[in-house]
């Protein structure tokens, strides 16, 4: 089983407003996981105070994390099996997208610009992350490359207006 991790952790400084809530967010995304089958869905949510934004599953961040790495390293301790990170900002993902994530062994997909996005990363089940590191990155240090063909403009995460 793959459970697909939503990361709804707050308002963007860079963005000007809550990226979980623009161009259909969190909804689109989880209405995508459910498309494609995925029985299970957490959204993270960061503040306590965001949990009503979502439906379903969702996790606040434990008090004890005061970074990104440091709520993956949880969530990742808690949850079985194969994870599906998706930022809520990959607002280009579409079906065909995950599905090719979902469907892999594992790994750690480029964007149009080869870029690598952990924040997509899909995480085998008998995965381990890399804890040595210092930022989000390192965690996934250990996961292959994927190039995901004509679907990598799907694989871009948006963190200015600009973008």
């Amino acid at each position: 089983m793959v459970t697909v991790l939503i990361l709804a952790g707050g308002k963007s400084d860079r963005m000007g407003q809550d990226k979980a809530l623009m161009d259909g967010g969190v909804a689109h995304l989880r209405a995508l996981a459910l498309d494609a089958e995925v029985e299970r869905i957490i959204t993270l949510c960061g503040d306590d105070n965001r949990i009503p934004l979502f439906e379903g599953e969702v996790w606040p961040d434990p008090p004890q994390c005061t970074s990104l790495r440091e709520v993956l390293e949880w969530a990742f301790g808690k949850i079985e099996g194969a994870i599906q990170l998706i930022p809520c900002d990959a607002f280009q993902l579409q079906r065909s997208g995950l599905e090719f994530l979902l469907d892999c062994d594992g790994g750690v997909p480029f964007d149009e610009h080869g870029k690598r996005q952990p924040l997509l990363a899909h995480c085998p089940g008998k995965w381990t992350p890399i804890l040595s590191g210092r930022d989000v990155s390192s965690l996934f240090s250990n996961l292959q490359d994927l190039d995901a063909g004509k679907l990598t403009r799907q694989m871009k995460n948006f963190n200015t207006p600009v973008d």
